[in-house]
């Protein structure tokens, strides 16, 4: 039975920059950046980046929206209305999607967790300690992680304006008061002031081969590129948007929000943590020893909620859109499938931490298994394929009528725009790609690194998860431990 639901659409500019905005602002640019920030130079890397996000990351994301844009389609349909055939490239994205909200809605419901311990100021001193008995748990992540999933469904099952636009214009500038405190209190910290040089003086003695790979890989990541998020979106952009303009700004301020979080994480002196070390263990530590710690952890971990929330609004709303216009479903027909899909996901993936660490892909639990697969494989061949898609399949004439349309790119401007999708963007994606998985293949043969954190008792059992590898040690009579959580690759 087809669907006779109107479909439906961002109201104006404002609500489709703010969603896309949400869309692409997620945990990497907090927990990730800052560290690679600091590991390559601080300004230098930034500046490297600048270039990346410029030649690698707006480009993928004017291509994204502009397929979404011009077809007013779902990922399947609107590759497969500009090309007959290629709809299995939608589909790609869709299942890409799927599975990145199988771990990443886990992670989300940890900060709904820590935003509330926080705030009741019952982590306590053993902060390590906390996050490895919280995320091995069975029940306690699980019920956070479908409290978060419940609030996507019911944004998403409320439509485009009336949940995700409206949903965005309170989130995003909640989120950007919260940076905003977060970074101007961070400046009166004793190391404040030397942290925001530290953060924009080029130190061009750091800057490798490395370098330039971490800024490629951030510039492709932090903008959601590759999962159809951002082509749902284009496509629910109203008639005369300007495409380029609009990715200018999406990236803009994805780009603050890294550079804002760079700025609070090195006032913190934990520049050289990364990823659920530094949210979850480094950055509790931190707040403990500040006057009212426990509400400034509790608005940053409100900060990180905010983050993924807008970031998996997004997911959900991509493969939502294929069961209501591929499928006919109703809107809460597809909302609720998804969200089933999402559940059992979920589930495992937290289970996969705890209960059942003990069944592996290759070394891997579940948890790491659903990240590394869509982060190594999935998401650079997505976008290898979607750049030679704009660039190579879609005729140049509709291509160029979509983005000079309603006073949009100039036409001067369109043939670059066509050379860096053609030429400059799939070798960029194809070399973080062929990184990426050189640099998985070595990690399965070699040991999991440890990070130092404090224990409190003389005899404790730790899970460590590290990389490929998982084992429990029992130490006595020491006074530290090695402890490695799970690191994620996306953003």
């Amino acid at each position: 039975m087809a669907n006779t639901e109107k479909r439906g659409g961002f109201g104006g500019k404002v609500a489709a920059i703010l969603a896309a905005a949400g869309s692409a602002i997620g945990l990497g640019n907090i927990w990730r950046f800052p560290y690679i920030t600091s590991e390559n130079g601080g300004g230098a890397f930034i500046l490297i980046y600048l270039v990346c996000i410029l030649f690698l990351g707006l480009p993928l994301l004017i291509a994204e929206f502009s397929v979404g844009h011009n077809t007013k389609k779902n990922p399947i349909d609107a590759f497969a209305t500009i090309k007959k055939g290629w709809g299995w490239l939608g589909a790609m994205g869709l299942i890409s999607v799927t599975l990145i909200m199988g771990y990443y809605f886990v992670i989300s419901g940890w900060t709904l967790n820590y935003t509330i311990a926080s705030a009741a100021n019952s982590i306590g001193g053993d902060f390590g300690a906390f996050f490895t008995d919280f995320t091995t748990a069975t029940w306690k992540p699980l019920i956070y992680t479908y409290l978060f999933i419940i609030a996507n469904h019911a944004i998403i099952t409320s439509g485009v304006q009336g949940g995700i636009e409206k949903a965005s214009k309170i989130m995003m500038p909640v989120l950007f008061v919260i940076l905003i405190s977060l970074a101007v209190y961070s400046l009166w910290l004793p190391d404040g002031r030397e942290a925001l040089v530290n953060v924009f003086t080029p130190d061009f003695s750091k800057v490798t081969g490395k370098t330039f790979l971490d800024a490629m890989g951030q510039a492709f990541f932090t903008l959601s590129i590759g999962m159809g998020a951002m082509l749902i979106y284009g496509s629910y952009f109203k008639d005369g948007t300007k495409i380029a303009g609009t990715a200018i700004s999406v990236v803009s301020l994805d780009t603050l929000v890294a550079l804002m979080a760079a700025v609070i994480i090195f006032s913190a002196g934990v520049e050289n943590e990364s990823g659920m070390q530094l949210a979850f263990v480094a950055m509790p530590k931190v707040f403990s020893a500040m006057p009212f710690g426990n509400l400034w952890a509790a608005l940053f971990f409100l900060l990180l909620g905010l983050a993924a929330l807008s970031s998996t609004i997004s997911m959900h709303e991509a493969v939502t859109s294929y069961f209501v216009e591929k499928r006919g479903m109703s809107r809460k027909h597809g909302a609720r499938l998804v969200t089933l899909f999402a559940l059992i996901l979920a589930t495992v993936a937290s289970l996969s931490l705890g209960d059942w660490s003990e069944y592996t892909v290759a070394g891997m639990n579940f948890f790491a298994l659903l990240d590394n697969f869509t982060a190594i494989v999935m998401l650079p061949l997505l976008g290898i394929l979607t750049a030679v898609f704009v660039g190579w399949v879609w005729k140049k004439q509709d291509m160029k009528a979509e983005l000079t349309a309603e006073g949009g790119v100039d036409k001067a401007t369109y043939p670059a725009i066509r050379f860096l999708l053609r030429y400059v963007c799939p070798v960029l994606v194809s070399v973080v790609f062929v990184f990426g998985i050189a640099s998985f293949i070595k990690s399965l043969n070699t040991p999991a690194e440890v990070e130092t954190v404090e224990a409190e008792t003389p005899e404790v059992t730790l899970h460590i998860m590290g990389g490929s590898e998982r084992e429990d040690i029992d130490i006595e009579n020491i006074e530290r431990v090695k402890l490695t959580v799970v690191e994620t690759n996306n953003n």
